[in-house]
């Protein structure tokens, strides 16, 4: 990535973090990192979305030109295989995983797929009151799924639903059965988004002890934490970590992809191969397509994300050549810009700038009365003011035109 320095990562030439997460007592050991996108997997789960077989392809697509390259789809949905054939047709740089169901697996191969995600429910209340059956005839039949998928020719990965409620002892059982089988790797499940950040780190470390599998996670975001559990599970040393375009997915979605990819670039000064500026792009696309808009307050993509009403201490910055000062790192590090709105908390560098984008001058006397006047009609409309009013209001103020 461009500017990045290694001797002082946290201070790019777009961004500048916390020295202090470089720390030789916080170190996390250098390892491969892949970003493994469920927005068409988990956007079956979620419900308020239903997606096309065009929509899936133009997700994949979407999905290669801003970097990722790795996906999923369900084969329990209407439609499964002639989405897995219109995108394994357009031979994408995008290893794509499906669910090992039996009786429909089996076309999926024929198509070209080669990585398959093997279902185990690893929670005893799930093996007893959800599916009847006994654990280890659950382990057998999921055992039985690797070594079939192996014999294929597949790459393959246990992913064990609910880890966050199963006691140690069954999770391990279930990771050397899976290695002895031949999965490459393991994904360890936050199906209920119950688990604080330590917690996943402390089962991602565990289950590497156990065995040489990588160890991918899955975390939904209940509490709000996905985010930072699926940091938490890379500090632990994670190598797949499940991420989601604007985070849709089951009740209350899962990690982000944009929230878990900037973390990794400024806070960790990893190269996530990701293009940051696509980020907004690929946000809007997935909006577009679910109908489901992203949050106003979403960090990186959202509408407020860059929106401020101040910018005095900003435009000093500017001033000074230490832009990036003023912000956890720079929005145009991912194709956005900031947006300056003038309202009840205004001050009179953001009336300013905005004077300056109509072509409008005005002299300190009338700037501050310009001010005060869009502070008051910002709290009497409950709103900031649009651009229109803005301008009404700096030329009833006095205000002139440049040329």
């Amino acid at each position: 990535m461009p500017g990045r320095d290694k001797s002082s990562p946290w201070h790019g030439e777009h961004w500048f973090c916390s020295p202090h997460n470089f720390d030789d007592s916080l170190a996390v050991e250098p390892h491969r990192v892949e970003l493994h996108d469920i927005t068409m997997r988990d956007g079956e789960e979620c419900a308020d979305a239903a997606m096309t077989v065009d929509d899936k392809v133009r997700i994949a697509e979407a999905l290669c030109l801003t970097g990722i390259r790795r996906t999923e789809l369900f084969l329990t949905v209407p439609g499964w295989r002639e989405a897995v054939r219109a995108i394994m047709r357009r031979r994408l740089p995008l290893d794509l995983y499906v669910n090992w169901h039996p009786g429909r697996v089996e076309k999926a191969l024929d198509l070209g797929v080669r990585h398959i995600m093997v279902w185990y429910w690893i929670a005893d209340h799930h093996q007893k009151h959800v599916f009847n059956r006994s654990r280890a005839e659950l382990l057998e039949s999921a055992i039985g799924q690797v070594e079939a998928a192996r014999k294929a020719g597949c790459t393959v990965n246990l992913f064990m639903p609910e880890c966050s409620r199963t006691p140690l002892d069954q999770i391990r059982e279930a990771v050397i059965a899976a290695e002895r089988a031949g999965a490459s790797a393991v994904t360890m499940v936050d199906s209920f988004g119950v688990m604080r950040p330590p917690a996943v780190a402390f089962l991602v470390a565990r289950i590497r002890e156990w065995s040489g599998l990588d160890v991918d996670v899955h975390c939904h975001n209940d509490f709000g934490m996905s985010t930072a559990n699926v940091l938490a599970a890379y500090d632990a040393g994670a190598v797949g970590l499940n991420v989601c375009v604007n985070g849709v997915g089951y009740r209350a979605g899962n990690a982000p992809l944009d929230e878990v990819v900037m973390a990794l670039e400024v806070l960790y000064g990893v190269d996530t191969g990701v293009r940051l500026e696509m980020l907004p792009w690929l946000s809007r696309l997935v909006e577009e397509i679910t109908g489901i808009k992203c949050g106003y307050f979403k960090p990186i993509v959202g509408d407020g994300a860059f929106s401020v009403e101040k910018w005095g201490g900003v435009r000093k910055l500017e001033e000074a050549g230490q832009r990036v000062f003023g912000f956890a790192f720079e929005p145009e590090v991912v194709g956005r810009a900031p947006r300056v709105v003038v309202g009840k908390w205004s001050d009179a560098g953001a009336v300013e700038k905005k004077l300056v984008e109509y072509g409008l001058t005005a002299s300190a006397e009338q700037l501050q009365t310009i001010l005060t006047e869009c502070q008051r009609r910002g709290i009497a409309l409950h709103r900031p003011l649009n651009d229109d009013e803005v301008v009404s209001t700096a030329l009833a103020c006095g205000a002139r035109h440049s040329d």
